[in-house]
């Protein structure tokens, strides 16, 4: 994999690859896997009917993931829905959709990355 395409997609490729004890082969492993993953699909869909409970339990599980394998642009947007739902009893639908935007962007930059990194 390519890691400038990676870094530049929002994801540290080097952290990634310390965290997984310098096996490169099973943290590119991990990273493919991810683009068969339907967490953020269903996050979309909580999210386009207003569930923000089970938003919150996807985006958190997103957040666990992009955490553990060092993407870190979807980490911070993940992190800030998942403070912003933890704490408020009644969300402001203006502020979930911008921050649920912000991790559309972060996702699909993501995925993209790993494609296309895949691919170099």
């Amino acid at each position: 994999m390519d890691s400038d395409v990676l870094k530049s997609a929002g994801i540290d490729f080097e952290k990634g690859i310390a965290r997984f004890l310098g096996d490169r082969k099973l943290y590119e492993s991990i990273l493919v896997n991810f683009l068969n993953d339907t967490t953020f699909t269903l996050a979309s869909e909580a999210f386009k009917n207003e569930k923000y409970t089970c938003l919150y339990e996807c985006v958190h599980m997103l957040k666990g993931v992009a955490g553990n394998t060092d993407m870190t642009m979807l980490f911070r947007s993940t992190g800030a829905l998942c403070d912003y739902l933890r704490k408020c009893e009644d969300p402001d639908r203006e502020v979930v959709i911008l921050l649920f935007r912000e991790i559309e962007e972060a996702y699909y930059s993501a995925m993209l990355g790993i494609v296309a990194a895949k691919e170099a």
